[in-house]
């Protein structure tokens, strides 16, 4: 047996590669749809994840490249670009048969299975034929796979058990050994001749001429009425899972296609409804040359309002259908990279590999805000946080020994020469020294903790005091109690604990500018062991610009506060700068928590152990780690984190940008 976690980081570069976009690479049950439960032997694609067997029976890992890779192949050739309209075109047999009334909430797949008597048997046949098209499709594109694919599907022959009856699903079963290229000799001596030859000869002819996904249907069709004869009522339905891709993605997948096609006609009639808005507009002045009485409609409104109803009732069912779609397969990343990492369970005393899942995103640029503000933020605390980095910004040289050309002489460099010479020896000429500049090679990475909390007030205002003489107090949540005049509103908005967090990463932003250190700046959130989130406002290698303080400016409170997955990832992204000193500091508001982060909901020693452990692998590695938050009572939990020397609670939060440059200077001194 073959693990997918061995293989799941090479599968999302091969996908990436392949398809060139990203691709979540995730067990089946992982699978998080409403509406479908996948088979969990089986593969599937959606919008963003491709979903294989955690568990794999085949000879070689090359297995999931050949699974990974048929189910890309029908994104690449046209699978779930199918239209019912285009397909009873061009099939004859199916253009003759009864259109099915099912509405608009179906995918054209399952419209096409309508046809039959049968949906999940034209269903099965169609799943099959296609896969017998893709899988042609896929050894001519990519010659490479071929040996791979071969070899997976002589295993899985070999496993087969080769006894057949004159029944439907043996003649099914048969299809199937044909597709894994089963040996038509050896599948000869089966008592199923008068149905095999024909059969042999539709796959055949579809291997030829492989086409578009209208081959298939076709196809399926031939196939169908092959195992007509066999649907004899005395028999009844085989007890085969033949339903099971009725609704199965690549339903869902052709209707997510529709979709996209449908959000264009929507683009495209918001456009039509503008123009012709702007040309009333222009020839508004005329309307009463025109003799119009009030509330009269000349005839170019009518057929705008025609127009904006077509629209509206378009946008609804783009609406409709984007739910349907999202519940079904799930909440889809686009843009989101997703990292596996082990988790340190201090009861048992081991790791769980692979246990956390981990979304690294970019921040969304919050250009609403008064970016103006935040840079007058930056000019006011500039000068007392860049103070102390002046102290530790190199003078820029540093005198080096031995080399051969330079400003004075290196008196041990000719005293060894001298000697040299005096025993016979060649001496050498490198007795110079000379003064080089020096550059400083930090890079820093703060990583912000955006969990819910961190929406609370820095100072929230004291309660009520009510008169103990008063006869009535006024419940403030009726709103008939008070007249408007008499309702509490406050005068500014409250200060928050993000927003001070905010303008920190910005003034350390300039600071670090100027001092030239390699920096980024990240936040990060989630909620459950699947669903760490980690945000990038900047890269190291990034410059800091207007997109960075509009991205930091849409750091805002989120969920949950699951801290060793987040660490993890900000080391891995750290040693992969190359740099020679690595920081990471920590800045967050409360203790590790999340909703599984343990045992039991709220038990915090488990997420405070896992977070001990992911700093001590993080100085194992060469990172200095410092944490900082301004949870007055974090010494509790702080010191079994990490080191005395190695965090600070900060009594005071607006003293939080004084606090990280000295903090900084500290560990790059």
């Amino acid at each position: 047996m073959i693990s997918l976690g061995d293989v799941e980081d090479h599968l999302a570069l091969f996908a990436e590669g392949i398809s060139g976009r990203y691709y979540h690479i995730k067990p089946v049950a992982e699978f998080a749809g409403r509406r479908l439960a996948l088979n969990p032997e089986q593969a599937a694609l959606t919008v963003d994840t491709l979903y294989l067997p955690e568990q794999l029976d085949a000879p070689e890992q090359s297995a999931y490249r050949v699974l990974a890779l048929q189910q890309l192949g029908h994104r690449e050739f046209g699978s779930f670009r199918f239209e019912l309209a285009s397909a009873r075109a061009r099939i004859p047999m199916l253009a003759a048969m009864p259109l099915p009334e099912l509405g608009m909430r179906v995918s054209d797949f399952d419209l096409f299975y309508a046809h039959f008597e049968h949906p999940g048997l034209i269903s099965r046949l169609f799943h099959q034929a296609e896969r017998l098209r893709v899988d042609t499709l896929l050894r001519r594109a990519y010659p490479g796979i071929t040996r791979h694919m071969r070899r997976y599907h002589a295993y899985l022959l070999e496993q087969a058990s080769l006894e057949l009856a004159d029944d439907l699903n043996s003649l099914l079963q048969l299809v199937d050994w044909l597709l894994l290229g089963a040996d038509a000799a050896l599948l000869e001596t089966l008592d199923l001749t008068a149905r095999l030859a024909p059969a042999q000869q539709i796959l055949a002819d579809l291997e030829q001429s492989p086409g578009d996904v209208y081959q298939s249907v076709e196809a399926a069709c031939l196939l169908y009425a092959l195992c007509d004869p066999l649907l004899d009522a005395r028999q009844g339905l085989p007890p085969l899972p033949l339903d099971e891709e009725l609704s199965g993605p690549a339903s869902w997948m052709q209707r997510e296609a529709r979709l996209d096609d449908w959000r264009q006609d929507l683009e495209a009639m918001n456009s039509i409804v503008l123009d012709v808005e702007m040309l009333l507009g222009e020839e508004a002045a005329a309307a009463d040359a025109e003799g119009l009485s009030d509330g009269e409609l000349r005839p170019d409104d009518v057929h705008l309002n025609a127009i904006r109803r077509d629209r509206d009732t378009l946008a609804r069912r783009v609406d409709m259908e984007r739910s349907a779609i999202a519940d079904a397969l799930g909440r889809t990343r686009n843009g989101a990279r997703s990292f596996r990492y082990d988790e340190w369970d201090y009861l048992q005393q081991r790791y769980l590999p692979r246990w956390c899942r981990l979304y690294e995103e970019r921040l969304t640029p919050d250009y609403e805000q008064d970016l103006g503000a935040l840079q007058a933020v930056i000019r006011r605390h500039r000068a007392e946080v860049q103070k102390p980095f002046e102290q530790i910004k190199p003078l820029g040289y540093q005198r080096v020994f031995g080399v051969a050309d330079g400003d004075e002489l290196d008196f041990n460099a000719v005293i060894q020469a001298r000697q040299d010479s005096r025993a016979g020896q060649t001496p050498d000429d490198r007795v110079y020294s000379r003064r080089e500049r020096v550059h400083r090679d930090v890079c820093a990475a703060f990583l912000v903790d955006l969990s819910a909390s961190t929406d609370d007030a820095i100072d929230p205002p004291p309660p009520a005091q009510w008169d103990a003489d008063d006869e009535e107090i006024a419940n403030l949540r009726d709103p008939f109690a008070l007249d408007a005049d008499e309702i509490p509103v406050d005068e500014a908005p409250r200060r928050r604990i993000i927003d001070v967090q905010r303008e920190s990463m910005l003034v350390m932003s300039a600071a670090l500018e100027q001092l030239g250190d390699s920096y980024g700046i990240y936040g990060f959130s989630g909620y459950g062991r699947d669903c760490v989130e980690f945000f990038v406002a900047k890269e190291p290698d990034e410059p800091f610009n207007r997109d960075t303080l509009a991205a930091i400016a849409g750091m805002t409170p989120k969920r949950s506060t699951r801290m060793g997955p987040a660490i993890r990832h900000a080391v891995r992204k750290l040693i992969a700068s190359g740099n020679a000193l690595k920081v990471l500091l920590i800045l967050s508001d409360g203790f590790p928590q999340d909703s599984d982060y343990g045992p039991e909901r709220g038990e915090h020693e488990y997420g405070v152990q896992d977070t001990a452990r992911a700093l001590k692998e993080a100085h194992e590695k060469g990172v200095e780690t410092f944490c900082v938050t301004v949870d007055r009572s974090g010494h509790d939990y702080l010191r079994r984190m990490c080191a005395d020397a190695r965090y600070l609670v900060i009594d005071e939060i607006e003293d939080l940008p004084q606090a990280l440059s000295k903090v900084y200077q500290a560990l790059t001194s």
